[in-house]
């Protein structure tokens, strides 16, 4: 049973402000096909509108979800109720940083280990049959570049005072 208790009614203004979020009924196309629905942490959009709506701020402010998302917006194409998907889930990312200044998105590690947070070049023969590059050229291709990026993160005041993250 979710306790509404301290809930804030108003939050979905502070988070997105656009009224078409309230139209959101939880159908489930949004995810459908979301390629972030079977990452690590599964992104559940819908979940993500049901908390802002329903005025949870702490299981929010909580949830790594948002951080999933690789920015396809094939949910922005998939919802019948002009929602904007996509939209949520970036503005839900923004409210998370400015209510809570030591939030480091999960996803911060693999940018730091690998220069990307979602898998890339997953589908090396469908790239080949479009006419791309069999493989994506990536920061770890070339050491130095990935060591000045490194430098750059770490200049982070945040990142480096949780630099035990990064198993260096």
């Amino acid at each position: 049973m979710i306790d509404l208790g301290g809930a804030k009614l108003d939050l979905w203004k502070e988070i997105f402000g656009d009224e078409n979020i309230r139209h959101c009924f939880t159908c489930g196309r949004c995810i459908a096909g979301c390629p972030a629905s079977e990452a690590r942490n599964p992104l559940r959009i819908r979940s993500l509108v049901r908390k802002v709506l329903l005025g949870l701020e702490d299981e929010l402010l909580d949830d790594d979800t948002p951080w999933s998302c690789v920015t396809c917006t094939r949910c922005e194409e998939m919802c019948p109720m002009g929602v904007r998907p996509f939209e949520v889930g970036l503005a839900v990312r923004k409210w998370q940083c400015a209510n809570d200044e030591t939030r480091i998105p999960p996803a911060i590690v693999d940018l730091y280990t690998r220069g990307y947070s979602m898998p890339v070049g997953a589908n090396p023969d469908l790239r080949e049959e479009l006419g791309l590059e069999r493989e994506l050229p990536l920061i770890t291709s070339d050491p130095e570049l990935h060591e000045k990026w490194k430098r750059v993160l770490m200049s982070v005041k945040l990142i480096k005072d949780n630099d035990y993250m990064f198993g260096e």
